[in-house]
């Protein structure tokens, strides 16, 4: 890890020598956990990872890209997007970045090369090589099971996001103009969650049986399920339009809105913001 952050309360607080200030991050574009509960945050400038002990706030593998999607595929972070306009590393073709991974080594390159940016990217721990994307330059769902190395555009769809349960890789749940949709072959056919609120962003929540958790457009943030019959909660709202919302194995939330990057540990009763945005000055 390079380019370590400090957490600052001050809107205008200068940052050390070789670091960059939280408030100079500009738009977030996607958040997730990883196995060891810490929180990945992909933006304008990069994926940055925060310490769920510390909180500090590091660059990942120290270079600068746009990280549009990112998700965490068999315990490794992955990513896509576009380079950094003065970009220099091979890794990172332009026009799209197609599929990168971070490793030990660094960045590296895995699939679609200079072809495609996908937009969200999802993927589960019950089937570690099958992962999902939405590319930016087509409505479909597309499609990998073998880690990202080849994929296949399996249907149309038209959805800002979407999510694979964390226990049952054949249940996958996007939102759409439609409403909340799920599909329980694994995205080939979906249909309507009924009784669902109207959700913008979502994540599968590993405490509940096909748990999700999602933002309204008005900003209400919402926990339930694809389960029929089950009874939707609020719980907390959002602040601004929320860009992406993502949920632990232990049941910690963490919320990409107008307030920056804010985290909840009980059931959004209270939240910390964990990484200051120029959306949150």
């Amino acid at each position: 890890m390079a380019t370590t952050l400090t957490i600052t309360t001050a809107a205008c607080a200068a940052a050390p020598d070789g670091a960059t200030s939280l408030d100079l991050i500009p738009h977030v574009h996607d958040v997730a956990f990883d196995a060891d509960g810490a929180l990945l945050v992909g933006a304008h400038t990069g994926a940055y990872r925060v310490d769920p002990t510390s909180e500090e706030v590091s660059l990942v593998g120290g270079v600068s890209f746009d990280a549009m999607g990112l998700t965490v595929q068999a315990g490794t972070l992955v990513a896509s997007g576009h380079p950094a306009p003065d970009n220099q590393d091979d890794t990172f073709i332009a026009p799209n970045i197609g599929l990168v991974r971070h490793t030990d080594t660094g960045w590296e390159q895995v699939s679609l090369a200079g072809v495609t940016d996908f937009h969200m990217l999802a993927a589960t721990p019950a089937a570690p090589d099958f992962l999902l994307g939405l590319p930016s330059d087509r409505p479909v769902l597309a499609a990998s099971i073998d880690a990202g190395q080849t994929w296949t555009d399996i249907g149309s769809l038209t959805a800002r996001d979407i999510s694979i349960d964390a226990m049952n890789p054949w249940v996958v749940t996007a939102t759409t103009p439609d409403g909340l949709m799920v599909s329980r072959d694994a995205g080939l056919t979906f249909a309507n969650v009924a009784d669902s609120p109207s959700l913008l962003v979502i994540a599968a929540d590993p405490t509940v049986e096909e748990g999700i958790i999602g933002v309204a457009t008005d900003g209400t943030i919402w926990a339930g399920s694809t389960m029929e019959g089950v009874v939707w909660n609020t719980v907390g709202k959002a602040i601004g339009e929320a860009a992406a919302i993502s949920v632990s194995f232990d049941g910690a939330v963490a919320i990409a809105d107008g307030g920056g990057v804010r985290v909840t540990t009980d059931a959004g009763n209270t939240w910390r913001t964990v990484i200051r945005t120029d959306d949150s000055r």
